[in-house]
């Protein structure tokens, strides 16, 4: 696909309804749940005298514990009767 020099005059004026709401709706919550969570790890980690960094990697092992449990726990289940 080429782009002609007459391409910017027929582009339509604004983005399309979708990419508008995002934009405003769903991107800025985006931004402040992660901003927010990203103010309370920094708290946390001064209150507690631990680095951001171990804070966060602690979390990611017990998420992954949980989810190895959830998933071994289902493929052993059998039907006794």
């Amino acid at each position: 696909m080429t782009v002609g020099r007459d391409y910017m005059l027929k582009k339509t004026t604004g983005p399309s309804a979708p990419k508008y709401f995002i934009d405003t709706q769903i991107m800025p919550r985006l931004v402040n749940a992660v901003g927010r969570g990203e103010v309370m790890l920094d708290r946390s980690a001064v209150r507690l005298g631990i680095r951001p960094s171990v804070l966060v990697g602690g979390a990611a092992c017990v998420v992954a514990g949980l989810l190895w449990n959830m998933r071994s726990g289902r493929s052993g289940t059998t039907d006794r009767a």
